[in-house]
């Protein structure tokens, strides 16, 4: 699959590319081709074991029996693997049975390559087989059998929709922004923004309310996540210089200096103290639920003070990286203190212990406190939340090794940088699934449009009873 993957489309991005790309030139080259590899030498079977396999049980195409072999699943899963059959059976590497030989030649790849790659399924021949995973990924057949499946469902859907909705005004979301485009802006800031002009509010269906809220509470913890790692990035910046460490006392007094508050003063008018922060942003005690709600309202996608716009002020000094952190925790904290939010409850029973809005944002209520100053409010957040977690982490996943502090006789030591990241939310993956079977295409500006069955797909997702429990 990836030496006929790679044959067809020397760009293509497939498992083990790494690994099959010189092959595949050494066997052109040769004109005898050897699959006798491993394409992922850390895994022995390959994408099979390090990806595919894990997602064909979970779809259900798949069982296990007790001595761990994997089996084909009656009705979708034969009906696959039927169709993938009628579909390479023609080739002279299934006729010839080449794939019994240790080598074979050039000339049989190249004459197998189309139908064996990855990208074939826009060809006529994978027509069953792209029909049967268009009921796959969208668990009309069998029908959906659990809130997982549904999940999935609504979510393929709310991309078709947001995607549609852009392309209705003329612009076709890069798929390189993918998440920019159809994540951030018309999940969390409930808009569809071209650059160009003002931000489109983003009228969510009502079948896909659900789906929709949990995307919202994705971006907003994975704003939050920013904000704890801007955090960690200030303190290992701090005691770079520092070779034997730094107690927290001396980390929270050089990340609050007045270069920090100055930096703060970028966002809020006046940050000479945390209330003081707040109250330049409208928060004069603790956020009840209609302030909330009001907050996330004002400060939208084009705000000088939302989540996004924090991100552009970074020059990689410790007290803007601190300054961003603490910025983006005040804005989150004005929006969701208090969410009379049905997908943030539901979250809120699941995460327990674990670090959540839910459980980080109420220490944010000290900074009301007219006596407490910056380094009063950071030392707790940094003991708690960046240096305490750090070692709990580390801990719970017996990697030792792998850290990027540690702390000896109540001082920090760096062991290694860190940036903070957006952790991928898959819609990149999703898309081209959905460009795969159809649903969605790319114009030569790498603009993604829905296509007619991608609007009929919609259409029969808007129209379903599904219900999330």
């Amino acid at each position: 699959m990836a030496l006929a993957t790679l044959d067809s489309d020397q760009e293509a991005s497939v498992v083990g590319v790494d690994t099959a790309r010189p092959n595949l030139q050494k066997y052109v080259a040769s004109g005898t081709v050897d699959t006798n590899f491993n394409v992922l030498p850390s895994n022995g079977l390959g994408g099979y074991g390090q990806y595919y396999g894990g997602s064909l049980y979970n779809l259900g195409l798949t069982y296990r029996t007790e001595d761990g072999a994997d089996h084909v699943t009656p009705g979708t899963g034969e009906a696959l693997a039927k169709a993938f059959d009628g579909a390479v059976r023609p080739t002279k590497y299934c006729g010839g049975q080449y794939f019994a030989a240790d080598t074979f030649p050039i000339a049989v790849l190249h004459n197998a390559a189309n139908r064996f790659s990855l990208d074939s399924l826009d060809q006529a021949f994978a027509k069953v087989e792209k029909n049967l995973l268009r009921e796959l990924f969208f668990s009309w057949d069998p029908p959906a059998r659990s809130d997982t499946d549904l999940l999935r469902r609504h979510t393929l859907a709310l991309i078709l929709h947001t995607i549609s909705g852009f392309n209705k005004a003329g612009f076709f979301p890069p798929l390189r922004h993918i998440d920019q485009y159809v994540v951030y802006q018309p999940y969390y800031y409930g808009v569809r923004w071209i650059n160009s002009g003002a931000p489109i509010q983003y009228d969510i269906p009502g079948a896909l309310a659900t789906c929709y809220g949990f995307w919202k509470q994705f971006c907003a913890h994975e704003y939050l996540t920013q904000a704890l790692e801007y955090l960690l990035q200030a303190v290992l910046q701090a005691v770079t210089t520092t070779p034997d460490g730094m107690s927290i006392d001396e980390i929270a007094e050089s990340l609050t200096d007045s270069t920090f508050v100055s930096a703060l003063e970028k966002f809020f008018r006046n940050a000479r103290t945390p209330s003081d922060a707040l109250k330049s942003i409208g928060i004069n005690n603790v956020p009840s639920v209609s302030s909330c709600i009001k907050a996330r309202q004002s400060v939208g996608v084009e705000s000088s003070q939302s989540e996004r716009a924090l991100f552009e002020a970074d020059d990689h000094e410790a007290q803007q990286s601190c300054a961003i952190g603490m910025a983006l925790l005040a804005v989150l904290y004005s929006k969701w203190r208090n969410p009379d939010d049905a997908s943030a409850r539901y979250i809120g029973l699941q995460a327990g212990h674990n670090l959540w809005i839910g459980n980080i944002l109420p220490a944010l209520d000290n900074w009301f406190t007219p006596a407490n100053s910056w380094k009063t409010v950071i030392k707790p957040l940094l003991q708690g939340y960046i240096l305490d977690q750090h070692d709990r982490i580390m801990y719970e996943k017996r990697r030792l090794e792998s850290c990027w502090l540690h702390r000896v006789d109540g001082r920090v030591l760096k062991d290694q940088d860190y940036a903070p990241e957006f952790r991928s939310s898959r819609h990149w993956n999703a898309t081209h699934i959905l460009q795969d079977i159809g649903l969605l295409g790319i114009n030569k500006d790498d603009g993604l449009f829905i296509t007619t069955d991608g609007r009929q797909m919609l259409g029969r997702v808007l129209k379903s009873n599904g219900e999330i429990k």
